[in-house]
């Protein structure tokens, strides 16, 4: 009996022996989201790709925080991430600049930043996302290769003062330097903004007779601008945006634009999937992962379309 006894004692130390490192096997691995908008078309698509990603790690357990635009917010959401302790935080900046305090916090802290889709002008981030100069350069050279002589065109920027909107103009305009005999008749800001990207279209109708183009920093701005011009029945313009949204592919289908940039939401969230993997795993973080931006237009269309 005491044989008996002695033996399941030392069943039961050898369990008691392993246990802690079962348990950290199975030990949450906590990551803190913070979005840039909830309301935006494609940071939404983004975020939801990134639930996805991470259900094949049953481990990971991921806190969502909505910015809502607000960098202010945004740094106390980080505040909250920190306090909490957790793993890895995630961020879609609202500022690439603004957003500096927090990833430099968060290094203090010890934690790793994942900069997803928008980088940040200071700290140590792994960003994940596609270069925004790339995004205009390519409908920059999808414009100086489609556009008639002497062609007039319209841009319509994203919001004033980040970088990426500055970056999606520089590179559109250095790429369409190579047509001189193109003239821009207006250049305005919709903010990334569906019915801010109508509202700057319906003056523009009423004060230019005509332009060949128009050139959005997003799709949303493009297809209010297609709104714009249906209901002035203004036809024959060329128009280009950024995003590959499902509402701008069945607008390219259709005929009623003619290009848009694919800014790859899953493969993106996929990327941040992927750098909080190698986090879990203790391995060493790269400074970017890229993800191609794509040129989607009649002709392809259909790759993209599902």
């Amino acid at each position: 009996m005491i044989k008996i006894l002695n033996i399941a004692a030392a069943v039961t130390l050898a369990f008691a022996a392993a246990a802690p490192g079962a348990a950290f096997a199975q030990k949450a691995f906590s990551v803190g989201y913070a979005n840039l908008a909830d309301t935006d078309v494609f940071t939404m698509s983004r975020k939801n790709a990134f639930i996805e990603a991470v259900k094949a790690s049953p481990s990971v357990k991921v806190s969502f925080a909505d910015a809502n635009g607000d960098i202010s917010r945004q740094l106390d959401q980080i505040d909250n991430f920190i306090a909490q302790k957790v793993n890895v935080i995630v961020v879609v900046p609202v500022d690439y600049r603004g957003i500096v305090p927090g990833v430099e916090k968060a290094n203090k802290a010890g934690i790793p930043v994942i900069a997803l889709g928008i980088e940040s002008a200071g700290g140590k981030t792994t960003f994940v996302g596609s270069k925004n100069l790339d995004a205009g350069r390519m409908q920059g050279e999808y414009m100086a290769k489609v556009l008639p002589k002497n062609a007039k065109i319209v841009y319509l920027q994203g919001q004033p003062g980040l970088y990426h909107s500055k970056e999606r103009l520089d590179g559109f305009t250095k790429a369409l330097a190579t047509r001189a005999d193109v003239k821009v008749l207006a250049n305005l800001p919709a903010n990334y903004d569906r019915n801010e990207g109508m509202k700057v279209t319906e003056d523009w109708v009423q004060k230019f007779p005509q332009f060949d183009a128009l050139i959005a920093a997003n799709d949303q701005m493009a297809l209010g601008a297609l709104q714009a011009l249906k209901a002035a029945n203004r036809k024959g313009v060329l128009i280009s945006g950024i995003d590959g949204t499902k509402d701008a592919l069945t607008a390219i289908k259709a005929g009623e634009m003619a290009q848009s940039i694919f800014q790859n939401a899953k493969g993106q969230a996929d990327g941040a999937y992927q750098i909080v993997k190698l986090a879990m795993d203790g391995k060493p973080l790269p400074k970017e992962l890229l993800i191609p931006f794509e040129s989607i237009v009649k002709d392809n269309v259909d790759k993209y379309a599902k």
